[in-house]
């Protein structure tokens, strides 16, 4: 019985080792997820739909892994910034 017990910790370590490890090359790929995802986010945008209703929509439909202040950020970087008429610019 000893050796079940001493075995669990161990399963256990390398669940979380192999977890850790899919995580961060997820990690390395979220930008690359989002770039496929753009025209839609940017579409979507244009239809006047919310943020975290399109970011909902992808992520329950398995097409981006990441949080929504992830998904943020890269509106923020790469649509909202990217845009020649971006917001704030008449603010003088």
């Amino acid at each position: 019985m000893a050796t079940t017990e001493s075995s669990y910790p161990e399963e256990l370590a390398a669940r979380l080792a192999l977890q850790q490890k899919t995580s961060q090359t997820k990690r390395r790929d979220y930008l690359a997820a989002f770039m496929a995802v753009r025209p839609d986010v940017k579409e979507g945008m244009e239809a006047r739909y919310a943020l975290k209703i399109i970011w909902e929509h992808l992520r329950e439909g398995g097409r981006i892994p990441f949080r929504y202040e992830t998904f943020l950020k890269y509106v923020r970087q790469h649509i909202t910034n990217a845009r020649p008429s971006s917001m704030g610019q008449g603010t003088k």
